[in-house]
């Protein structure tokens, strides 16, 4: 759901009065300038995204390229075996 832009503005201008009126308290005055920087952030990122954007199938569905992404691919997969009987003695030279 977008938020009109006159109502962010709105917001905008309520919490720099409020920084205003606590110039006295460094920390609320602060505080109220980050909110100012939020709801910016907020009408700069509604204005470059595009309104909505549809997927035409299922959101449950899994693309072969995001199965492909996850998984990877199946042949890189190299198997290591370790011979037992070599290690008996120990992989380190400190091994006694």
């Amino acid at each position: 759901m977008a938020v009109e832009n006159n109502t962010i503005i709105k917001k905008m201008i309520n919490e720099l009065n409020l920084a205003k009126e606590n110039q006295h308290n460094q920390d609320t005055m602060v505080r109220h300038i980050s909110n100012v920087k939020v709801l910016c952030d907020l009408f700069i990122e509604e204005e470059s995204t595009p309104a909505v954007i549809t997927r035409s199938k299922d959101s449950n569905e899994i693309s072969e390229e995001e199965l492909r992404a996850m998984i990877g691919n199946q042949g890189q997969i190299k198997k290591v075996v370790i011979d037992d009987e070599e290690e008996a003695n120990g992989g380190s030279i400190f091994d006694f």
